[in-house]
């Protein structure tokens, strides 16, 4: 940890965004795009050894994680921070770092073949520099580095002798080996030793070792029949290979995100959908788009017309590229327009400039177990920081009671699966009183890493971590003080409708509609309620969101009178466009709109909000955000 604490008394915000772009080059579609054009283009055999290198790794590195369960380093120190882009990214436990092991192993591997002396070591030093980001970022340590690392160039060069050889049944043997590792891992993530393990980070274990089982399949079923069947050719013109890749890559690529959704619609949501993903993704690349390669290898003959044509293709996808490049660094960079302060606005929840309300999002989950009655009380009685603001989300149960709850099943947080006996219940398939019989704290981790309320069961689990309905929570809070709420409704369709009834109730009941914000990913229980209930404030929906930045970055005229909602609650860049920019907020005030950014974690980014004229951060961590946003 001494080390990575020098790393962040170096960060500036520019090595910020270098070492962020450069930790890219570690990650999984990086690879996944190199592996495929080197077997396309250069070698079939350098194509697979680079696929055995880095599925072989992945499955390695994957049963180390779970096995060793070593936390991320701001979870062991809850005194460090990371930057924050690179937290989205950093999934699963710390130990050892799959990105450096996949960097080591794309690029280490391709610089084992690689002709030019300049280009073998341009690959190592790109190598060597990813790994270098993962603890400049902050989300690895020294030794998981070093380990992951490790890994990758035992493989590169322990597996490099045997793929250099001619009899192909050496590689084929290499893959029999992967997949039985695979099957293994597979196996693991369902044993009863692997009970105690995160939730989450157990979850990122399944959906990696089923993965690489798919892959690993894929490769065992496609090599022979390629070898003996298709036998297809690298060469082919330039253009033509640029034409191949852009083309196959959009093909496989494609597959990737299609057969997400309805194979895990088809499975049920069971890991195995990932499996067979991975695998009809790898079968198109091996077995289906190597037979248009002869076609490719001839110049793509349709005489000089249709050659001309394709080249004016060619020229068209390249100038598409770089028009998309243009267009992502758009809507990703930060912009420098100077934050305005809007003394005129009308709406309550603009903070004058420098100003930041404190919100405990889920009620402050960071510090107590999300959405509990003792994350509220927790809260309340803080001697470190006073929130301005509760966020939680709501439910309805079988029986029609608004409960706090994030997530559509128990799983995550609560002791269901033990109680129920089943995996995946859905809050709305159980009444009120069933439901108050969960430890909704039983998955919850605290910063050195136990589970403190993990056996509580029955009787023996507390009222404070048992299930809480929307009354029970206002009744508490408006008995403590004067608050302001961001609520967000989970329910879709007329179980939203239904939703949105009871809310508007409850908040009149409690007299505390006016100081509400109500917020829904569904669109349509958005247009429900502005017809049913206009008088009850609420943020911007996603087409409206869609819509504002847009507005806001091309600089378009939007009229304040046509806007129904009071605010943005929105996050900085967890959906790939930069909405933590000074641009957008300016352009909400002007137009009475308030800003409130989700889920912030990072002091430095919350400090950034702040200069940027942010009225509201939602964090898990309060105590954090107080020390930061500089609370009276």
């Amino acid at each position: 940890m001494g080390f990575l604490y020098v790393l962040e008394g170096l960060r500036a915000p520019v090595m910020d965004k270098i070492f962020s772009a450069v930790t890219f080059l570690g990650g999984e579609g990086v690879f996944i795009a190199l592996a495929i054009v080197v077997y396309w283009c250069v070698s079939k055999r350098d194509g697979y050894y680079l696929i055995a290198a880095g599925v072989g790794g992945t499955v390695i590195s994957q049963n180390l994680k779970i096995l060793c369960r070593v936390p991320r380093p701001w979870v062991r120190d809850p005194g460090f921070t990371i930057v924050e882009s690179a937290r989205a990214g950093a999934t699963g436990y710390s130990f050892p770092s799959g990105h450096s092991q996949n960097s080591v192993v794309a690029l280490g591997g391709t610089a084992r073949f690689a002709g030019k002396r300049w280009l073998q070591a341009a690959l190592w030093v790109l190598a060597a520099l990813v790994c270098f980001s993962r603890m400049y970022l902050g989300v690895h340590t020294p030794a998981d580095v070093a380990v992951g690392a490790g890994i990758g160039l035992a493989l590169v060069f322990g597996l490099y002798p045997l793929f250099r050889k001619d009899d192909p049944r050496l590689a084929e043997g290499v893959f029999a080996v992967i997949f039985a590792l695979a099957a293994a891992a597979c196996w693991l993530s369902g044993a009863r030793m692997l009970a105690g393990a995160d939730p989450d980070n157990l979850a990122e274990f399944q959906k990696n070792s089923f993965t690489m089982f798919g892959v690993a399949a894929a490769v065992m079923i496609a090599a022979p029949i390629e070898r003996r069947y298709i036998r297809f050719e690298t060469k082919a013109p330039w253009w033509a290979q640029i034409l191949k890749c852009l083309l196959g890559l959009a093909v496989v690529m494609g597959l990737r995100v299609a057969l997400k959704s309805p194979l895990n619609a088809l499975f049920g949501g069971r890991q195995a959908a990932n499996a067979v993903r991975y695998m009809l993704m790898v079968l198109a690349a091996i077995l289906v788009w190597p037979l248009t390669f002869p076609w490719f290898a001839k110049g793509c003959p349709l005489g000089k017309k249709g050659k001309k044509a394709l080249k004016i293709m060619l020229i068209v996808l390249l100038v598409l590229a770089l028009l998309a490049g243009l267009a992502c660094w758009a809507v990703r960079h930060d912009s420098s327009m100077p934050p305005e302060d809007f003394p005129e606005a009308k709406n309550p929840l603009i903070t004058p400039l420098g100003v930041t309300m404190l919100s405990g999002h889920r009620a402050g989950g960071g510090i107590a177990p999300e959405n509990t009655m003792m994350a509220l009380e927790n809260c309340v009685t803080s001697p470190d920081y006073r929130l301005d603001i509760f966020e939680f989300d709501l439910h309805l149960t079988a029986d029609g009671v608004l409960v706090l709850l994030h997530d559509e099943t128990l799983d995550r947080t609560s002791d269901a699966p033990e109680v129920f006996g089943e995996t995946d219940v859905d809050v709305g398939s159980r009444t009120f009183d069933q439901l108050k019989t969960l430890n909704m704290g039983a998955r919850f981790v605290a910063d050195d890493g136990s589970a403190p309320y993990a056996q509580l069961h029955g009787d023996a689990v507390p009222d404070e971590l048992r299930i809480i309905s929307l009354d029970e929570a206002l009744d508490y809070l408006e008995s403590a003080g004067t608050y302001r709420y961001i609520i967000e409704i989970k329910n879709s369709g007329d179980r939203g409708f239904e939703a949105a009834d009871k809310l508007y109730a409850t908040l009149t009941e409690h007299g505390c509609l006016d100081r509400t914000v109500v917020g829904t990913f569904h669109n349509e229980v958005t247009a429900y309620m502005d017809e049913t209930y206009p008088d009850m404030p609420r943020s911007a929906g996603v087409n409206e969101v869609v819509r504002f930045y847009f507005s806001a970055l091309l600089g378009l005229k939007l009229d304040k009178e046509q806007l129904h909602y009071r605010a943005l609650q929105i996050p900085t860049t967890d959906y790939f466009v930069n909405l933590g920019t000074s641009r957008v907020v300016n352009y909400a005030h002007e137009r009475d709109i308030a800003v409130q950014y989700w889920t912030i974690n990072d002091g430095d980014e919350m400090a950034r909000l702040q200069g940027l004229g942010a009225d509201a951060i939602m964090t898990d961590l309060p105590d954090v955000g107080a020390q930061v946003l500089h609370q009276p």
